[in-house]
């Protein structure tokens, strides 16, 4: 690919990464300033746009217009808007195994907003290498929640789009090495491969997307009002919804998705007690 601007005589040195280009279309009958523009450049400024004002809104020729550019510019990196929206979901998701690596290099167990969610305990039937490596995937998960809440727009990419970009594959086989260091056969490890990759992109991307959804104590007062409106006011009635009526005024996505987590990394475990060595 092209590090030029308009055209492939037209080619003009690159800013440094993440740098503000410069050029762009000027008056009729003026000579053109051509863009000097990166594919980083360009990636970052799509983000800082998707952020401010979603995925709908986001054009190429907005975006040409937020790098002080020409459209045409863009097509050297590339092929349209669904490319363009692929490379930013890949570059996202690189940011969070760089935080993965660099929060398990210092011994941390997850992102500071997680910080009041402290990973359970092991069982004591769990081998101590398994234990790491469940507190460790624990981590690589809560990484990319953190993303998809810093970035409203991923959850929604995510959903909505095959996960074959470059870094959503190296997701996985960090999800696969971290299986390997665990007392699984290797039927186990697939299928917790699936499970993990399923809940982080699917059920995950699925809570965070849910951006608009009432506060939590409105979400209580729905579900009473529904009941009502149902004519199950009685204190006997559905008594397993009202008992949890209650626990919505502590709940938030952050809350939901750690909850679900350690089910599921609570399962994986739970398989690790039955078999004696890695084959």
């Amino acid at each position: 690919m092209s590090a030029s601007g308009d055209g492939p005589d037209d080619a003009a040195p690159e800013h440094a990464p993440g740098a503000p280009s410069t050029g762009g279309a000027s008056g009729k009958g003026t000579p053109r300033r051509r863009a000097s523009l990166s594919l980083e450049t360009i990636v970052d400024t799509a983000i800082a746009v998707l952020d401010r004002e979603g995925s709908q809104r986001l054009t190429l020729r907005g975006l040409a217009a937020e790098l002080d550019s020409g459209v045409a510019s863009l097509y050297w990196y590339t092929t349209g808007k669904d490319d363009l929206m692929a490379l930013v979901t890949s570059e996202v998701l690189g940011r969070a195994l760089t935080q993965f690596h660099a929060l398990c290099g210092d011994g941390e167990k997850g992102p500071r907003e997680f910080m009041t969610f402290p990973p359970p305990s092991a069982d004591p039937r769990t081998s101590a290498a398994t234990a790491q490596a469940l507190e460790e995937l624990r981590c690589l998960c809560l990484c990319l929640f953190s993303q998809m809440r810093e970035h409203p727009w991923l959850a929604g990419q995510l959903l909505g789009t095959a996960r074959g970009e470059e870094n959503a594959l190296r997701t996985w086989e960090c999800t696969g090495q971290l299986l390997q260091r665990m007392e699984l056969d290797a039927e186990q490890r697939f299928h917790a491969s699936l499970a993990v990759a399923n809940y982080a992109f699917g059920t995950g991307a699925g809570i965070a997307h849910r951006r608009n959804r009432p506060r939590a104590e409105e979400a209580a007062r729905l579900v009473r009002e529904q009941l009502e409106r149902a004519g199950r006011s009685g204190q006997g009635t559905l008594p397993g919804v009202r008992a949890m009526l209650g626990s919505f005024g502590d709940h938030d996505d952050r809350s939901e998705y750690v909850a679900g987590l350690e089910l599921m990394l609570a399962g994986i475990e739970r398989q690790t007690w039955g078999v004696p060595s890695n084959p």
